[in-house]
């Protein structure tokens, strides 16, 4: 049986308190439970326009919010690889950046599947996945499904 102890108990507590709701309510409930006062938001270049809305909308509920786009650092693809050319996603510098904004809960607003595993590993904060990014179904991944 698995036994659930201390942040991990109080997480599955708080989930259980806020479900049910649309995800971005439950969202702002959730970190406001858990007390979380700063949040950052990596985003997707393509996503920026939800996540200049998802900044007004946490804001406007009384967090102090960060954001970063995937290519605001400017990485060229050169100094990855010399298959890469121009401007690249960069995941670890958004983690980089909300790690010194000391952001209390991150959320990852449609990044690129491998980019967006690479930002939560580097991410000193939790991470959600708001929005999953699937232009073939409008950003809606269960239409798959169907």
């Amino acid at each position: 049986m698995v036994k659930y102890e201390g942040d991990d108990l109080l997480c599955m507590l708080v989930t259980n308190q806020v479900r049910n709701k649309s995800r971005i309510k439950e969202l702002i409930d959730f970190a406001k439970i858990r007390g979380y006062v700063k949040i950052g938001i990596a985003n997707c270049i393509s996503m920026q326009k939800y996540a200049d809305k998802l900044k007004d909308i946490l804001e406007n509920n009384g967090f102090e919010v960060f954001s970063c786009n995937c290519r605001e650092s400017c990485l060229d693809g050169c100094d990855i690889s010399a298959e890469l050319n121009g401007s690249i996603c960069d995941p670890m510098s958004q983690a980089e950046y909300l790690n010194k904004c000391n952001t209390d809960f991150n959320i990852n607003l449609g990044l690129c599947l491998g980019h967006g595993l690479i930002f939560q590993k580097y991410s000193n904060a939790d991470v959600t996945t708001l929005v999953v990014k699937d232009f073939a179904t409008g950003h809606n991944c269960v239409k798959n499904f169907e």
